[in-house]
């Protein structure tokens, strides 16, 4: 009977082992996963001006979803959405959004983070077919800001065009 028990008890040892070992092991993976960076931008609403974004992770944190919104007479009106995720192929983060009320109908984004930065090669299409080729920008000031630029042109000679400094905003403040 003790012989029995000793063997039920270190089974059940075993067993903790090795489950606190997966979790180690996926927590070790998240923290090496290419959108963790994202982890950042995730909760509350970024705000600048009349106009604010959200982020959630999609399922399994594979993806960051993405909506903004403008504020007109004071409604939000959701104006583009779209997500992010890891192209297992490509090797790189890739997003796609579309968008109404704009003049690009679909943004096509590769992005990479630097340390404070995030930065996407951008391509925006208009309903028409128009391509055009953006640098963007975001510049992570602190927990709750982050200040965005917006480049026209090649990465050899980028015109700065927009800026602005979005904040984030928790709900309930």
């Amino acid at each position: 009977m003790q012989k029995s028990m000793l063997y039920s008890r270190f089974i059940t040892l075993f067993l903790l082992c090795i489950a606190a070992r997966g979790l180690a092991q996926e927590k070790h993976r998240d923290s090496l996963h290419p959108l963790t960076s994202f982890s950042r931008l995730i909760g509350g609403e970024w705000h600048l001006g009349d106009s604010y974004q959200v982020f959630d992770w999609g399922v399994g944190k594979l993806s960051v979803n993405s909506k903004s919104y403008f504020v007109m007479q004071g409604a939000s009106k959701l104006v583009s959405e779209g997500n992010w995720f890891w192209h297992p192929g490509e090797k790189e983060i890739k997003g796609y959004f579309t968008a109404v009320s704009m003049p690009a109908v679909l943004f096509d984004y590769t992005t990479r983070f630097e340390t404070s930065k995030m930065v996407n090669s951008l391509i925006t299409y208009t309903a028409a077919g128009k391509r055009e080729a953006y640098t963007e920008v975001w510049e992570f000031v602190d927990e709750d800001t982050y200040k965005w630029i917006l480049y026209s042109g090649d990465a050899e000679e980028p015109k700065k065009i927009m800026e602005g400094t979005y904040n984030r905003k928790i709900q309930n403040e």
